[in-house]
């Protein structure tokens, strides 16, 4: 394709406009109703050469002397034909860094080369394309308005997109301005119609933390733009105490008042900002991946926005998964939380970010290199390998991919069994991530090491709420419920639904304002106060007050007063994030676990007995009539093998089990095992669990 000729094509803009009324969790676009790159569900096996251009490395500096020999071999014939022999179906390449068409074209031509092998091969190509960063020396040469695309900070300085202190030639571009998202869609243009790509990757999908954030007039305005939008005039009047808003800038900081020692936030504009850059990213991405269905619809959208760690993405980093994963296939998360059971009963795992992506039909993709463990958990829980790795695979890989590959049928189509779910409510952690998430943590911690099955459900759940999908919902600590919520929560629960709610549970509004009646009152008979501005501070009576236990209509509600972290308090971090010192079970999680087992009224469909580093997952096919029950070793150090495990897997009501049977990994091999029936319940016992291991219950 002639440079000129490429650089003449520009995408018209796709604006999507505000809907008054629009909650933090509510997407302005719908989600197509035929998914976007539908092939992926069959499963995914990534790996490539490198997403870096050699005028990246050079400019990067420090490189060695081989950098160019080896930027040739990544995306050579060579190692594509041993990726491809080695069982990778994807090709992962780069294509764009963020210097420019005209900088960069030369090895974009490079790397569409090196896609046709790889389509030669039979097999996917995955093009790395840059989401955030304009490398300004060569972009303003060719493209001089790009000046005014640049994030900018409260003095009007570039906003940087930094690694080390060595990389400031990278500028953020501002994602208020339609000229920058216009240019981006040029080269998605060029991966989708030159390239033929099969599945584009957007890196560095987040924005820089507070005091960080862009202050540019278009984001100013926009902004106040937003808020027009999105309330009335009486809202917005309750919402700030005035109706103009013509004059509301976004949050400035200072020594005295740095953003990240702010536990709890309840500034309403602070609030909204939040909400704002959320909004912005989520807009974006709306447009591209428009524009990418438009030009075709089988190309896979993926995005790196991280999974959850533990951290506040949304108050830090303008990320909302729950609005950016409905508008993707695939999503990175560059954790580095490989399966670990550590000697104070902390358990590092990844469960949770698969999990968020289950809940949006969305494959994560995260790092399993040197871990047997993470690969079996990647299996478990988000259904196939994932990415597999770089150009080198890991000793381990090759040996679980002709297993995932033989037996990919237990993988698609299947989905996630669960008749418990813990709730992850945006206002809550946004607003009080110190607290809330910390419960969640905990309460996700005890489910995992019981061997509870669950989901993650997000607000937007919430309004479908039903006895038939869930039998148990938990609210850890989720302090801010709307009353919508709070009236679906108690239409549940009296429909037969159990409820589990610990702490501060519905005592504010969405805006975390202090009802004046809790919200959970009837359900909940003595909660303790909680206060609307400073930090909450558990009283001793609450601290030792036993779980509340109630019966509601048909259901069952038990309330926790306090969820007692297990341990010394670890040293409290800048924007107050649960790290992995937090992953632990809370010291009451015993009575947590009979509590949920009580409110469930018997059922929850599968029960394991084994260690705590023994970890399940349950899926279910019903067109092939059979329940999936997956093992993962999380502590083969002091245990490469765990023996006879007891298992009771029940079946749906008015069925009897035909067969069931254990296939292990590695090694690999297939045994029939005995099982007896005992009400709805195929009861049997797995004789020998090494790293991961799979037992299909049929009828």
């Amino acid at each position: 394709m002639d440079r000129r000729d490429f650089m003449g094509t520009v995408a018209a803009g796709l604006s999507l406009a505000n809907r008054p009324g629009a909650t933090p969790t509510q997407s302005v676009t719908k989600p197509p109703e035929i998914q976007q790159g539908a092939w992926v569900q069959n499963g995914l096996i990534d790996a490539g050469g490198w997403h870096e251009p050699y005028i990246f490395v050079v400019r990067r500096g420090g490189q060695r002397l081989d950098t160019r020999e080896t930027y040739e071999y990544r995306q050579s014939e060579e190692m594509i034909r041993r990726l491809h022999e080695r069982g990778i179906e994807c090709f992962h390449t780069h294509l764009y860094k963020g210097f420019g068409m005209a900088a960069e074209l030369p090895e974009m031509e490079d790397a569409k080369k090196a896609c046709a092998v790889a389509h030669r091969y039979g097999m996917r190509v995955d093009t790395y394309i840059q989401w955030n960063t304009m490398m300004y020396e060569t972009f303003f040469t060719e493209e001089p308005r790009a000046k005014d695309w640049v994030q900018r900070d409260a003095l009007g300085q570039p906003i940087l997109l930094t690694y080390g202190y060595q990389q400031s030639f990278r500028y953020r571009p501002c994602f208020s301005h339609q000229e920058y998202i216009d240019y981006l869609k040029k080269i998605v243009r060029y991966a989708i119609e030159e390239v033929k790509t099969d599945f584009i990757h957007f890196d560095n999908f987040d924005l820089n933390a507070e005091p960080d954030s862009c202050h540019c007039n278009v984001c100013t305005s926009k902004f106040r733009e937003r808020l027009e939008a999105k309330y009335s005039a009486a809202v917005r009047r309750e919402r700030f105490g005035f109706e103009n808003v013509s004059y509301v800038n976004p949050p400035q900081w200072n020594r005295d008042n740095p953003p990240e020692k702010m536990q709890i936030i309840f500034d309403p504009a602070i609030q909204e900002w939040i909400d704002f850059r959320c909004h912005i990213m989520d807009e974006a991405l709306g447009q591209m991946a428009s524009f990418i269905r438009s030009l075709n619809p089988d190309v896979v959208v993926e995005i790196n926005p991280g999974g959850l760690t533990g951290s506040n993405r949304a108050w830090e980093n303008g990320i909302d998964h729950s609005r950016l994963l409905k508008r993707t296939q695939v999503f990175w998360t560059e954790e580095h939380n490989q399966p670990e059971y550590r000697p104070d009963g902390t358990m590092v795992s990844t469960i949770r970010s698969y999990k968020m992506g289950r809940a949006y039909r969305n494959i994560a993709l995260a790092y399993l290199a040197g871990s047997e463990a993470a690969i079996g958990e990647s299996l478990a829980f988000n259904h196939t390998i994932g990415i597999a790795g770089p150009y080198d695979l890991s000793p381990d890989l090759p040996k679980y991919i002709p297993f995932c590959k033989r037996n990919r049928d237990l993988y698609v189509g299947a989905e996630e069994l669960a008749t418990v779910a813990v709730l992850r409510s945006y206002p809550s952690i946004t607003y009080h991530n110190a607290r809330a998430q910390l419960s969640a943590v905990l309460v996700e911690q005890a489910l995992i090491q019981a061997k509870i099955p669950f989901r993650l459900y997000f607000d937007e759940h919430l309004a479908d709420l039903s006895v038939e999908r869930c039998k148990v919902l938990i609210l850890p600590n989720s302090e801010c419920l709307s009353d919508e919520q709070l009236a679906s929560i108690r239409r549940f629960v009296e429909a037969g639904g159990g409820l589990i709610a610990t702490e501060s549970a519905g005592r504010y509004d969405t805006w975390r304002r202090l009802r004046v009646k809790p919200g959970l009152d009837g359900l909940v008979d003595h909660q303790p106060e909680a206060a609307a501005y400073e930090e909450e501070v558990v009283s001793a009576a609450a601290e030792a007050a036993l779980p509340q236990r109630k019966e509601v209509g048909k259901g069952r509600v038990v309330y926790f007063p306090q969820l007692e972290f297990d341990g010394p308090m670890p040293p409290t971090a800048p924007y107050f994030a649960i790290d992995v010192e937090f992953w632990k079970r809370p010291k009451n999680w015993e009575e947590l676990v009979e509590a949920v087992r009580w409110a469930s009224q018997g059922d929850i469909p599968l029960q394991v007995l084994g260690p705590e580093f023994l970890v399940i997952n349950l899926t279910e096919q019903p067109e092939n009539r059979r329940r999936i029950v997956h093992f993962v070793n999380y502590d083969t150090k002091d245990f490469p093998s765990i023996e006879n495990v007891d298992v009771r897997c029940a079946v749906p009501q008015g069925e009897a089990a035909s067969a069931v049977k254990f296939l292990a990994a590695i090694p690999e091999a297939e045994i029939e095992l005995d099982f007896n029936m005992q009400g709805t319940e195929a009861v049997f016992t797995v004789p020998k669990i090494n790293v991961y291991g799979v037992v299909t219950v049929s009828w």
